[in-house]
């Protein structure tokens, strides 16, 4: 079982599980642990970026992110701007490193797509926590996007991730095992757990 994004390092072993190292604290990786490193929009500032490309260099760090743009969080047009331009830093440092890039996106959809157009990345890009319909879902699906869910999700979006084998699953910051979610995973698709075999 593969959890492409947590917060919290999992209790149980079995599995691959990346956690999303906050650099605000420092990052200050475990023996055995596989991590992801970025700068959230909620937080974008240029101070951090330093770290990022520093520790994304690190074997631990499999993953850049999470990273991306957030309308909702942003109180003005230079404060959006700011997570445009550390996003597309991100996407460089992607490409560089042969890492995917693990997205949050609120009410940007559009300027996503339009950007994984003119960027034209080699790797992977996971829009974390997808909860969008099966519309959008396609949309981003058909641009080579792949899509992760956690404990809530819309079901025909997922059937339209998994149909095209562009699905990952993830516990985000919530307290359950990522067990939990192949097992809603499973029965939304009406299939055995055991029969989501996701690589990264």
């Amino acid at each position: 079982m593969i959890d492409v994004h947590t917060h919290k390092p999992p209790l149980k072993t079995d599995g691959i599980a990346i956690i999303s190292a906050d650099l605000r604290d420092g990052f200050k990786p475990e023996a055995g642990r596989l991590y992801s490193i970025g700068i959230h929009p909620w937080y974008a500032g240029e101070e951090l970026m330093p770290l990022v490309r520093k520790h994304a260099q690190e074997p631990e760090v499999v993953a850049i992110g999470e990273t991306g743009i957030d309308k909702l969080k942003a109180a003005s047009a230079d404060q959006l701007n700011l997570q445009w331009n550390l996003f597309k830093e991100h996407i460089i440092l992607s490409e560089e490193l042969g890492k995917p890039l693990i997205i949050h996106c609120v009410k940007a959809w559009d300027e996503l797509l339009s950007l994984h157009k003119k960027m034209k990345p080699k790797q992977k890009w996971i829009v974390h926590g997808f909860r969008g319909n099966e519309i959008l879902a396609e949309q981003l699906l058909n641009a080579g996007i792949y899509l992760s869910f956690g404990e809530t999700f819309n079901p025909k979006a997922l059937k339209k991730a998994w149909d095209c084998g562009h699905l990952y699953a993830e516990t985000d910051d919530s307290s359950c095992d990522i067990s939990d979610i192949y097992q809603l995973i499973a029965k939304a698709l009406g299939i055995a757990p055991e029969d989501i075999n996701l690589k990264l």
